[in-house]
């Protein structure tokens, strides 16, 4: 008999992962809880990590944000108040933080079926549905759904699924190697935030997110100033490409196209133009000029980066921190300091333990 035609597969997907709420359910509200779906040695990592785990955290006031319906886009989050660069609008527990990789686990699924691969997660999905709090059950189930995203027929049987998929695919962040200690056999953990799944997608956000491990919090940082009744807008994919390819990288999300204001601008030849100045640039042969041609190509990048609303870029603050270097060096320690100042907030706004930053400070040291 076929192994998909039993039961078989589903218990091998569950017997494979760990679900275990963070923290215990009774030592915090439903509000507060995680469901962690993953290896048990994810969780001793971040055990022997961080003392008392998962660490106490300070939540934001409850007035920073509200979510309610957009012009075209569906719900969207809007500010209430002013926020500063650097500042955090969204901090909570999510939802769900899920490996979703084991839809490529050869031992589960074989030679890859896309078909297969997406019923082995869903199964995963559902199962973690089931152990939700009441509450966290009702509310993921509200978040938004995508059924074109299925990668195969929908049928009675398959929907009950595939649902939780959906609701996966259209609300989920990658977790990076930065902000995750993905340390076991899958490397790819998805979360689903409860008010930042909201967030729409802008290819000139206002706003970057992280993962701090240590409180198992979601967080969304201001990476330009923000007025009261903006929208927040995040990215669901790479920007420093041209606008054809950041559509057709949007279209799993649902996006199509994107009418944000960087891909309605009237200068799209200018704009893919500086997108691609900013990748190709030459870090390692500006840093090695001379200080007054450095401080020349450095203010070019961060130009550009200011013209297309990229500031959540690494190269951004890498920038401005060779700026303060090779102005200290013609000893202008004021403008030094100041630029000093600017780079550690954009780094700091990948959190404070982001490992560029921690690498780039120790090289300018040198």
């Amino acid at each position: 008999m076929d192994f998909y035609s039993t039961n078989a597969w589903k218990d091998a997907v569950l017997d494979r992962m760990k679900f275990t709420n963070i923290p215990d359910a009774d030592q915090a509200p439903a509000h507060d809880t995680v469901l962690f779906v993953g290896e048990q040695i994810v969780l001793n990592t971040l055990r022997r990590e961080y003392a008392g785990f998962p660490q106490k955290y300070s939540p934001l006031p409850n007035d920073l944000v509200v979510v309610q319906r957009t012009a075209s886009m569906g719900l969207g989050v809007f500010a209430k108040r002013q926020f500063k660069v650097g500042d955090t609008v969204v901090r909570e527990r999510p939802f769900l933080i899920a490996a979703v990789d084991i839809q490529n686990d050869p031992s589960l699924v074989g030679e890859f079926n896309p078909f297969i691969g997406s019923s082995v997660l869903g199964e995963m999905l559902k199962s973690a549905e089931r152990r939700f709090l009441p509450s966290n059950r009702t509310g993921f189930a509200n978040l938004s759904t995508d059924y074109s995203l299925n990668p195969g027929p929908i049928t009675d049987n398959s929907r009950d699924i595939f649902q939780s998929l959906y609701v996966l695919s259209c609300n989920s962040f990658k977790l990076s190697e930065q902000d995750f200690a993905a340390c076991g056999v899958y490397k790819d953990y998805r979360v689903v935030p409860r008010v930042a799944s909201r967030i729409n997608h802008s290819c000139a956000p206002n706003v970057v997110y992280h993962f701090d491990e240590a409180t198992f919090t979601f967080n969304m940082v201001a990476t330009r100033n923000i007025k009261a009744g903006e929208e927040i807008l995040t990215m669901y994919c790479g920007l420093q490409v041209p606008k054809a390819e950041r559509h057709r990288n949007l279209l799993p999300y649902g996006i199509d196209p994107c009418r944000c204001q960087a891909c309605e601008t009237t200068d799209q030849i200018g704009s893919d133009q500086r997108r691609k100045s900013i990748c190709s640039f030459d870090m390692i042969g500006a840093k090695n000029l001379p200080p007054r041609a450095a401080l020349k190509e450095f203010a070019r990048l961060v130009n550009l980066i200011e013209k297309e609303k990229l500031h959540f870029l690494d190269s951004y603050a890498v920038a401005l921190h060779w700026m303060a270097y090779f102005w200290g060096k013609l000893n202008q320690k004021a403008i030094s300091q100041k630029k000093l100042k600017e780079a550690e907030i954009y780094f700091d706004i990948k959190g404070k333990a982001h490992s560029k930053w921690l690498q780039h400070r120790t090289a300018i040291a040198d």
